[in-house]
């Protein structure tokens, strides 16, 4: 079973208390979602493992800076997506209540008072999962039906996660959640896409034709999940604009700008560990600058 991960993340002042769960002052960060939540980061076989480079970590070392500081409480799990965040069932993310939204429950309900921020960050392996092989690569080849049935699931998912989340923690817990990127576009660098793209219906697409369709795709996952979080009084952070998902323009190595941002903040361009969707760590501080920048706001 997948337990709580503690992570101490506490102040000076609070360092003697060794984290200790009990104390009345001991603050809580509670970070959800997928294998970004986890810092997931593709070893040196290309297995994504978890780490404490993700991006929750560095939010939670910046709390630590404001006093009496926060213990971080990692309930993400590699290879969520909105439905088994909401049902279970998803490989290797056990949870004794179920699944990780009724984790996450669970926590807030018995910690509401001492929770000083949720992030979630989830829907993305709702659409990475369409461009999947039968082995777990990834592959050129966009499952459109998935897609299409990953549109409807998030749908019926979003409202859920964002409600009962926001019934959880209470009006006065500060929830972020995080969008989706698009690391599906560093398939330019794939030679048998330069020209084509290979699809199940046998069109020939451009590379220009997919990436705008997987840009469309992610747009409309995230947008629904914005439009629930919206309805719940939760702050969105949009990762579209820091990884410049619609400028397609040559940059200055050759390759589009938003590819490039790809290729900058994630592991889809290493030629030893990738192809990976997940975050290196320029990208997981990338992110986490997001998350404060909105929470400055």
């Amino acid at each position: 079973m997948r337990r709580f991960s503690w992570t101490c993340a506490a102040a000076v002042a609070l360092l003697a208390s060794a984290c200790s769960s009990v104390d009345a002052e001991t603050q809580y960060y509670l970070s959800l979602g997928d294998g970004l939540a986890v810092g997931a980061q593709p070893d040196e076989s290309g297995t994504p493992a978890e780490t404490e480079k993700g991006y929750t970590d560095l939010v939670a070392a910046a709390l630590s800076d404001e006093p009496p500081g926060v213990e971080h409480v990692k309930l993400g799990c590699v290879g969520e997506d909105t439905a088994t965040f909401v049902d279970g069932g998803a490989e290797g993310c056990d949870y004794e209540e179920g699944s990780q939204l009724a984790a996450a429950e669970a926590f807030l309900e018995e910690n509401r008072d001492r929770v000083r921020l949720v992030t979630v960050n989830i829907g993305g392996e709702n659409l990475f999962a369409c461009a999947r092989g039968e082995d777990g690569a990834l592959t050129t080849a966009i499952d459109r039906e998935c897609v299409a049935q990953s549109l409807e699931q998030v749908a019926q998912d979003a409202p859920v996660i964002a409600q009962r989340l926001r019934a959880a923690a209470g009006e006065d817990v500060e929830i972020v959640a995080v969008t989706s990127y698009n690391p599906l576009l560093a398939m330019y660098l794939a030679e048998e896409v330069t020209a084509v793209v290979a699809a199940e219906d046998d069109d020939e697409r451009t590379y220009q034709d997919t990436a705008n369709y997987t840009n469309g795709m992610l747009a409309a996952i995230n947008g629904t999940l914005t439009d629930a979080y919206n309805a719940e009084g939760i702050t969105v952070a949009n990762m579209a604009p820091r990884f410049a998902m619609e400028d397609f323009e040559e940059g200055e190595d050759g390759l589009p700008v938003n590819t490039d941002r790809v290729c900058q903040y994630t592991w889809m361009c290493d030629t030893e560990r990738g192809p990976d969707v997940h975050l290196n760590e320029a990208g997981a501080q990338a992110v986490a600058m997001v998350v404060e920048e909105v929470l400055r706001d």
